[in-house]
């Protein structure tokens, strides 16, 4: 599957247990269909051709009738669905903090250009999820079981009584509205240009009950790895990789970077484009990264640790870190 666009394969296993469980179909003549070997959902960190995940999706909806099967079917999912970004998810230090991670790491579930991004307005967040490619869309489907499934992992991490204020999604109700507006919870527009959740800024930036960064840092570490094998030619690996030595030397700009790695600076930002994200977005993820472990351990002033972190003083990293966190260094280090 080297170069080709990939699914984990607990994607195709909770498709697989809605068909049996819910809508009483034996699965394995569909996965067939599909070009699916069901014993690799058995391994751990598997993966399937995204394309053939695409087949057994149209192939579930048409056996079953139900325009909305991604609907339900990604609101079954499991922390262990999501390899070892679920578990990060669950023990992120808040929601916002989780949401995060999954723009960073979007890669363990599906290896296509995607955008996820969040925006803090005045009295809430946005999360916005934009396939940028047009090679690769977004089938209604597909689209609804990623939408639910964050919807899931944000109520097993703090509460049932979790809801967005509301969401935008860029397809039709099929004539099925009041089940998208029961499963997400919320008042849901459609066919609106673009597909977002809106979210009450206090209910992500609350503390998790699980939060513990230690185990954070240790699957976090586990995904690198997993990334890293996945795709070890990855442009965004080296680029983090080189951020983390340059951040104290204070040469940690897209110059010196594309520098180092041959490469010129249109050349680095049309590879980094391809594999959808930025230079820019990189610097951030690590940065945000490395600042959760400093201030946390509490080894360094936070003056040391905006340096460790190549920024020109302690202010732009407070104000850095509040953007990420949705709290101040301070109030992070002694919720800690």
């Amino acid at each position: 599957m080297k170069g080709e666009s990939t699914t984990i394969a607990l994607v195709g296993q909770l498709i697989a247990e809605r068909l049996r469980d819910h809508y009483k179909l034996d699965p394995l003549p569909l996965l067939e269909e599909a070009g699916m070997d069901p014993k690799l959902m058995e391994l751990p960190g598997a993966r399937y051709p995204r394309a053939a995940v695409m087949r057994l999706w149209e192939i579930a909806a048409k056996k079953t009738n139900d325009p909305c099967i991604g609907l339900t079917t990604g609101y079954q999912i499991r922390s262990t669905s999501y390899h070892a970004l679920g578990f990060s998810w669950l023990s992120s230090y808040n929601l916002l903090d989780a949401l995060h991670r999954l723009a960073r790491y979007y890669r363990v579930i599906v290896t296509i250009p995607l955008n996820v991004i969040i925006e803090e307005h005045d009295d809430s967040y946005s999360l916005e999820v934009e396939y940028p490619d047009p090679k690769y869309p977004a089938p209604p489907i597909a689209l609804d079981s990623f939408l639910s499934s964050i919807i899931r992992l944000c109520r097993t991490a703090s509460s049932e009584s979790f809801r967005p204020i509301k969401a935008e999604v860029d397809h039709e109700d099929f004539q099925h509205a009041a089940e998208y507006e029961e499963v997400f919870g919320c008042p849901v527009e459609f066919q609106t240009g673009k597909t977002m959740f809106w979210f009450d800024k206090q209910s992500l930036i609350e503390p998790l009950p699980g939060n513990n960064l230690d185990v954070v840092i240790g699957n976090d570490r586990v995904v690198e790895r997993y990334l890293e094998v996945l795709d070890p030619d990855q442009v965004t690996t080296e680029v983090r990789k080189l951020l983390v030595t340059l951040f104290p030397t204070g040469e940690a700009n897209q110059q010196v970077v594309a520098q180092r790695m041959a490469r010129s600076v249109s050349t680095l930002q049309r590879q980094l484009n391809m594999e959808g994200t930025s230079y820019r977005e990189v610097q951030d993820e690590i940065r945000e990264q490395l600042a959760a472990e400093y201030v946390r351990e509490g080894k360094y002033s936070l003056s040391q640790v905006a340096y460790l972190l190549g920024f020109s003083d302690q202010s732009n990293f407070s104000r850095a870190f509040k953007r990420w966190k949705g709290v101040s260094p301070k109030e992070f280090q002694a919720e800690a």
